[in-house]
C-alpha cells in the first residue's frame, strides 16, 4: 500500500519500509507499549474504549513472557505478540505461543494478576486498577475487579499478533483461525506498516505507522464447552451431532454430555511439550482430533464397544502414504521414544489403501471416576508423545 503526502505545492510518495526491515521485534513491542492507541482494537470490539499499557515482557509461569499485556477502561485484558514476518518461527509458532500465554492467563485468579502486575511496574498496592483509573475508567474498584474476575473464569481475552508485514502463509493461518470455533476469546492479525521521510522544512526524519486488521476470529458461544478450569475449550464441529428427534433440537444425548465431560477434564490436565502445539479438538461422540501437518490428524478415542482408549493417525491419499512410507523406516526410533515415554509400541498397517499407526490400551468397564482419570492420564501422555515423535518428523516430510 502506498502513501502519498499533498500539501499546498506538492505531493510526496512515501516509501514503505520492506518488511523484517522497519522493526526490531522490541522497538515494535516498546512502540505499541508507548502508544496502545495504534492498535485497531474497537474493530474487534466497538465497545472495547480506552486503552492503557499495563506490562512489557509480562511473566507468566509456563508460558513465558508475554510481549505486551494491555487493559481496557472496562478491564478487558488483552495480550499482544509482536513478529516480525520475515521470522520463519513467527508463521510456525507464534499463534500457538499466544495461545498458550491466554492458556496460562486463564489459569491465574486475580490476587496472582495483581501481584504480578505490581511486580513489573514496581507499584504497590492495586496497580492494574490504578492503571485503569489513570486511563480515564469510570468503574469504581469492586466492579473492575468483578469484571476481570469474570473474564480470567472465562477465559475472555483480547489476542493480538502484531507484525510489520504478513506474509501470505500467515494470511491463510488467520484464515484458518477464523474458522476454528473452539477459541474461547477474540484473536487477531495485526499488520503495521512502517513509512519514513525526512520533513522538508525542518530536515528531520519523520515516521509514519499504518495499523491494518488483517484477520480476527470470532466467539460463537453456542459452538464453545467451557471446561471447569479457565480458559480451556474445545471446539463443536456440528451442533446436529447432539440432536435427536426425541429430544428439543440440540440438547445433548446422555452418551454426548459423558463425552463432553470427559473431554472437557482432558483439555485442563493435557500438556504438550510443544508450545506450537493446539490442543486438540472435538470430533463426534468418543473421539477428538489433534491439529497436525499434512493431510490428516491424529484421532483420540474411547471406544465403549470394545473397551480400549487409544490414538490413531490414518492415510488414505497418496501424499499421506508417501508420509506413511517415510516414518515407517524409522519404526524403531519411533518406537523407542514411544517406550521412553511409558507407553506401548505403536502397531503399523497398511491394507486396502489404507496406512495406521496406532496405540492402544485395554481400558474395560466400568468407567467410574478413578478408571477415566487412568485413561484421561494416558490419553495425555499417548497425545503428547505423538506431538513429540510424530509432528517434527511429519513437518520435515511435507516441507
Amino acid at each position: 500500500m502506498t502513501l502519498i503526502l499533498i500539501d499546498d505545492a506538492s505531493s510526496t510518495v512515501l516509501p514503505r519500509i520492506p518488511q523484517g526491515d522497519a522493526n526490531l521485534e522490541h522497538p515494535l513491542r516498546d512502540l505499541i507499549f508507548a502508544h496502545p492507541a495504534i492498535l485497531p482494537l474497537a474493530e474487534l470490539e466497538p465497545e472495547i474504549g480506552r486503552v492503557v499499557a499495563v506490562a512489557k515482557e509480562f511473566n507468566l509461569p509456563g508460558a513465558g513472557f508475554a510481549d505486551v499485556l494491555l487493559v481496557s477502561e472496562w478491564g478487558r485484558l488483552i495480550i499482544v505478540e509482536c513478529k516480525l514476518w520475515r521470522n520463519p518461527q513467527a508463521r510456525r509458532e507464534v499463534v500457538g505461543q499466544v495461545l498458550d500465554y491466554a492458556r496460562q492467563l486463564a489459569r491465574t485468579d486475580y490476587e496472582a494478576l495483581q501481584a504480578a502486575v505490581s511486580s513489573n511496574r514496581r507499584r504497590r498496592g492495586n496497580a492494574l486498577y490504578e492503571l485503569a483509573r489513570e486511563a480515564g475508567s469510570s468503574m469504581n474498584e469492586a466492579q473492575f475487579v468483578d469484571r476481570v474476575t469474570r473474564d480470567l473464569a472465562a477465559g475472555r481475552f483480547l489476542l493480538i499478533i502484531a507484525g510489520d508485514g504478513i506474509t501470505e502463509s500467515a494470511r491463510r493461518l488467520g484464515e484458518y483461525l477464523k474458522d476454528q470455533p473452539g477459541l474461547a476469546f477474540d484473536l487477531g492479525l495485526l499488520e503495521i506498516a512502517d513509512y519514513r521521510f525526512t520533513d522538508p522544512i525542518t530536515g528531520d526524519e519523520r515516521r509514519i505507522v499504518q495499523p491494518r486488521l488483517i484477520a480476527r476470529t470470532q466467539i460463537i458461544d453456542r459452538f464453545v464447552i467451557r471446561s471447569e478450569v479457565p480458559g480451556i475449550t474445545i471446539g463443536l464441529e456440528d451442533e446436529q451431532n447432539f440432536a435427536v428427534s426425541a429430544r428439543a433440537p440440540g440438547a445433548p444425548s446422555e452418551s454426548a454430555a459423558v463425552w463432553r465431560s470427559f473431554i472437557a477434564a482432558f483439555a485442563t490436565e493435557v500438556r504438550f511439550d510443544d508450545p506450537a502445539q493446539m490442543p486438540p479438538r472435538w470430533g463426534g461422540i468418543g473421539w477428538m482430533k489433534l491439529p497436525f501437518p499434512g493431510p490428516a490428524q491424529p484421532r483420540l478415542y474411547r471406544s465403549t464397544k470394545n473397551g480400549n482408549i487409544g490414538v490413531f493417525l490414518s492415510y488414505g491419499d497418496a501424499e499421506g502414504q508417501e508420509i506413511y512410507a517415510s516414518l515407517h523406516e524409522d519404526r524403531e526410533g519411533i518406537a523407542a521414544e514411544f517406550a521412553g515415554a511409558g507407553l506401548p509400541e505403536p502397531t503399523w498397517s497398511s491394507e486396502d489403501g489404507t496406512a495406521t499407526f496406532a496405540l492402544t490400551t485395554p481400558s474395560p468397564q466400568p468407567w467410574d471416576a478413578a478408571k477415566e482419570a487412568e485413561q484421561r492420564a494416558w490419553l495425555a501422555r499417548a497425545a503428547n508423545q505423538m506431538v513429540n515423535s510424530l509432528r517434527p518428523r511429519i513437518a520435515r516430510i511435507t516441507e
